[in-house]
């Protein structure tokens, strides 16, 4: 670059803040790049599943606007040709356990009828039964992801009669 040019430019500072701070921007960017990548690809038109949605506004993107970029065209080449969502299975197979890790620890329940001991004893089983299926049953990586002890958290598999999936 010409020095007097670079010096003209030096002049301006731009500030652009990360994409996790534009929470925002980031549905426009998902469908910019969807639309983008199904004509590129011959795509029909296809929608990002609405829990997947909510799992790309929480993520933190480390890699900024092209990590969202290359998450939405993976995904479009992972679709079957009959498919109009991108789901989590469609996800590229490094970012998948992420997202995963995010929404498997939402819990729902239905206090209608029930006692607190009731609902957190049903909502420790989900969360515990969530983290064993995610782990394809291994009790120490299960214990490793909710934060506890292997032994902690098979005497809570115990206490509730969860048993790990193999």
């Amino acid at each position: 670059m010409r020095e007097d040019i670079f010096y003209r430019f030096a002049v301006f500072t731009l500030f652009i803040p990360p994409l996790r701070e534009r929470i925002k921007d980031i549905e426009e960017l998902i469908t910019h790049f969807i639309n983008n990548f199904c004509r590129v690809y011959g795509q029909v038109s296809v929608k990002l599943n609405p829990e997947l949605k909510q799992a790309f506004f929480s993520y933190d993107w480390p890699g900024n606007v092209r990590e969202l970029q290359h998450v939405i065209e993976s995904s479009l080449v992972m679709l079957n040709p009959d498919d109009k969502e991108i789901t989590f299975e469609h996800l590229p197979s490094y970012i998948r356990p992420k997202f995963k890790q995010q929404t498997s620890h939402s819990v729902k329940y239905t206090a209608e009828g029930k006692s607190l001991n009731q609902i957190l004893k049903n909502a420790e089983m989900q969360v515990i039964e969530d983290a064993l299926r995610s782990h394809g049953g291994n009790i120490t990586r299960a214990a490793k992801s909710l934060g506890i002890l292997r032994q902690n958290l098979q005497y809570r598999m115990r206490k509730l009669g969860v048993k790990a999936e193999q």
